[in-house]
């Protein structure tokens, strides 16, 4: 299985978010154990680093995070042609419809996300971090 992390999932875990944190964790897990090939896109990793220094007020954990999901997960690239999709779109959130973009362009079989509705416009299979653990279980 193949799935692209949303950024709120990742978030979740780098922040603890409560009560996400721990199906979350689950979720990048089986990423860290080969079980799931996981990716998350270039342009989310960005918006990771900000978002944890953000609320850390510390770089060096910033980076820290960073270098642990690079340690779990792979980085799907964004391509011209991805940003010209999802520009061409004018969807109501640009951020979303990138990953989209980028989940449909390697050929993910889920977008594991816990906000589907801002998904939904864009034709893909959706997941909670919660449902993808049915799976496994």
């Amino acid at each position: 299985m193949k799935i692209m992390c949303d950024t709120n999932v990742i978030i979740d875990v780098l922040l603890e978010r409560e009560p996400f944190v721990e199906d979350s964790c689950k979720c990048l897990s089986l990423c860290e154990e080969h079980r799931i090939e996981g990716f998350v896109s270039a342009s989310a990793i960005t918006d990771i680093y900000y978002l944890v220094r953000k609320y850390t007020h510390n770089t060096d954990l910033a980076y820290k995070a960073i270098g642990k999901i690079l340690e779990i997960v792979k980085v799907c690239s964004v391509t011209n042609n991805d940003i010209l999709t999802a520009f061409q779109r004018k969807a109501q959130d640009f951020e979303d419809c990138l990953v989209a973009t980028c989940s449909k362009s390697i050929h993910c079989d889920y977008i594991i996300t816990r906000n589907k509705k801002d998904f939904k416009e864009f034709n893909i299979p959706l997941l909670t971090p919660t449902e993808l653990l049915q799976y496994f279980l």
